[in-house]
């Protein structure tokens, strides 16, 4: 039974490896992204605080926290794949 466990694991191991490395690339190319629209959110908040605009302050302030939010998302699946990845590649040693 276990043999036949082995050989339907096998062929998910590539695809699951292709998927943690795309979560990798996500990673590195987002957190740049994110990086400078924070910047430019913290800009327009400044801007906001100086000119009084409170209600536009707080939605700049809910796109910081959605995109933080999103890119949390991002790393936790990418961990959990690497995860399933290692616990399929230990399924197939013993």
């Amino acid at each position: 039974m276990k043999m036949i466990l082995k050989i339907f694991v096998l062929p998910l191991m590539p695809f699951i490896a292709i998927l943690s490395l795309l979560g990798n690339l996500l990673i590195n190319i987002s957190s740049y992204v994110i990086g400078f629209f924070l910047l430019v959110l913290t800009g327009c908040g400044i801007f906001c605080v100086v000119n009084g605009k409170w209600t536009e302050l707080a939605i700049l302030a809910g796109m910081a926290v959605a995109s933080f939010f999103a890119l949390y998302i991002i790393v936790t699946l990418t961990d959990k794949i690497k995860a399933i990845n290692r616990r399929f590649g230990e399924f197939l040693r013993t």
